[in-house]
Formats: structure tokens, sequence, C-alpha cells
């Protein structure tokens, strides 16, 4: 029976972490006895991984040297997320996923966020809100002349 080939993602690289096959060339200097069974090295964060792991272990892409017989990651996100308690007086305006926020309230009891559209969202400690990714936001097209088309 051949022998499958086992997956490392490193989690030391930049977002997203990047899927090796073992056999990597671009990361074989570090495999080599540092992520056996049994042995952690703290200044090395891999781990092996089974492709049934991979939906568990957040964002990640695969290594273009090696290309690991496995899916891609799951893409960027849609939305960042800011908790509301860090909301202040300079996020006014700014376009959440349900609205532009017109107010802002913090109290004991938790924040209180108004929109433009009148909603009104009370989020205790801990709770976010979605702001959309800005690499994510269409701009409208400019033609050749300098207008918007």
């Amino acid at each position: 029976m051949p022998e499958t080939v086992r997956l490392v993602l490193n989690r030391n690289s930049e977002a997203p972490n990047v899927l090796h096959r073992e056999d990597c060339p671009t990361i074989r200097h570090r495999v080599r006895g540092d992520l056996r069974e049994g042995t952690e090295r703290t200044y090395y964060d891999a781990v092996y991984v089974s492709l049934e792991e991979l939906g568990t272990m957040g964002r990640y892409r695969r290594c273009k040297t090696c290309a690991p017989d496995a899916p891609e990651g799951p893409p960027k996100a849609q939305a960042y997320l800011n908790k509301a308690s860090t909301l202040t007086a300079s996020d006014l305006g700014r376009t959440t996923a349900d609205g532009a926020i017109v107010r802002v309230e913090h109290s004991a009891g938790g924040t209180v966020v108004t929109l433009d559209a009148g909603a009104v969202f009370t989020l205790s400690e801990g709770e976010t809100v979605a702001f959309p990714n800005p690499n994510n936001v269409i701009s409208p097209v400019t033609s050749t002349d300098g207008g918007a088309s």
C-alpha cells in the first residue's frame, strides 16, 4: 500500500497560514525531527493535519512550490469585526453591514449603536459590529475622460 503524503500547516507565516506537503523543499529543513510525533519545538509553529482537519484550521493557502493535493482554504472574510466597546466618535458615518452609524453611546450596560435607517442595536460587552472589508468594496468604474460610467 503506498504511503500517503502528510500535510503540514505552517502557522508561522503571514496570514493566511500556508499548507505544505511534508516533503516540500521550502520547509524540509524544519520538518526533519521538528514535527515528528511527540516532539514539539516552540520556534516553529506548524502541525501535521489531515484533509478532514483542514476545515477546522481557519484560513490557509496552498504552497505554490509543492502544491499539496488539498482544497483551497476558505476565502478572506467579506467583513471585519470591531468590538462595539471600541467604537468612538470617529466611527460616526462609517458604513456597517446594516447601515451608517449616526450615534454611539457607551454605558455600564453595553453600547448602543444607532444607524441611519433608524435601527438601534444594544450590544453587550464583547459583541461586535461588522464593517465591509475595504478590499472587497467595488468602486465605480471610471471612464477614460475621468468621469464615472
